[in-house]
């Protein structure tokens, strides 16, 4: 049974904004191709969860602390497109009239506080859904009844649970962020061991587990493998640093999904020139099977 779904909102956003390719246009001129995108998947997976309470999750726009810790962090991504923009602060107005808490921070990532609200309240006894395109929260999966559900084109996900991730992987879920610190990843600019890569990243994890335990017993490694890390030892741990999920996250304690504000919601999408997406906000109503 799902009680809590959390959706990656800035995952959602961008898909939206790119899956819609008409240029959709308010009366004002404000592109809104990437709302009425966003507001037709966030209705369809809340309804789908049949979840009690959830979430929508933002990144906020100044620099998060991994930035300040290694000012590289993500610099490799391209700017947002233009349009999209000012289209975010439409999409959480839409979020907060259907009803779902929208969550973000300053100093902190969507993926942190998605982490830390999805390990809170599974620890409580919940069943946590998290949809996101994102391995970091891979990391979340051995906490408890947390199941992640990856897009996986047009309206299907694929499910990922602790048993599938140890299947794939061959390694307990919190040991995701050793993983990455080992191979880096190049999405998030975050530097790695040089020349390592994640068939010797999942290898070196599988049988050391933490970084300290492989630096620990370093001699047991040999060749250039050996060299590779020893010179790669700083890197290897502020890798880490950048990877690991901030379970400490400032998340609210009440995720609730309110009754939603069908009336407001249609209103304001009429108001914007979705007329189709103002129907579906009055029809808009979760459904109690779920996943």
């Amino acid at each position: 049974m799902t009680d809590l779904i959390l959706i990656d909102g800035h995952a959602l956003a961008y898909r939206a904004f790119f899956g819609v390719k008409r240029p959709l246009r308010s009366p004002e001129g404000v592109p809104v191709n990437g709302l009425y995108g966003f507001g037709r998947a966030l209705m369809a997976v809340v309804e789908r969860s049949g979840a009690r309470e959830g979430a929508v999750v933002f990144d906020s726009p100044g620099p998060s602390f991994r930035k300040k810790l290694y000012p590289p962090y993500k610099a490799n991504r391209p700017a947002p497109p233009e349009d999209f923009i000012p289209q975010l602060p439409l999409m959480m107005e839409l979020a907060r009239c259907l009803g779902i808490t929208v969550v973000t921070s300053l100093a902190f990532e969507a993926d942190d506080l998605i982490a830390a609200a999805a390990v809170r309240e599974a620890e409580r006894g919940k069943g946590v859904i998290i949809v996101t395109p994102d391995k970091d929260l891979f990391q979340t999966l051995g906490e408890g009844a947390i199941t992640i559900l990856r897009p996986a084109g047009g309206d299907s996900f694929t499910r990922v649970d602790a048993s599938s991730f140890r299947e794939a992987f061959g390694f307990e879920p919190r040991h995701m962020a050793e993983y990455q610190a080992l191979m880096g990843d190049r999405t998030d600019n975050i530097p790695g061991v040089a020349g390592v890569g994640p068939v010797t990243a999942g290898r070196l994890v599988r049988c050391f587990g933490d970084l300290e335990s492989l630096y620990e017993g370093i001699r047991s490694v040999k060749g250039s493998l050996r060299d590779r890390l020893e010179k790669g030892r700083e890197e290897a741990f502020l890798s880490r640093e950048l990877a690991r999920l901030r379970l400490d996250a400032p998340v609210p304690e009440d995720l609730f999904l309110a009754e939603p504000d069908r009336e407001g919601s249609a209103c304001f999408c009429e108001e914007k020139g979705l007329e189709e997406l103002a129907w579906s906000c009055r029809a808009f109503s979760p459904c109690p099977t779920g996943w």
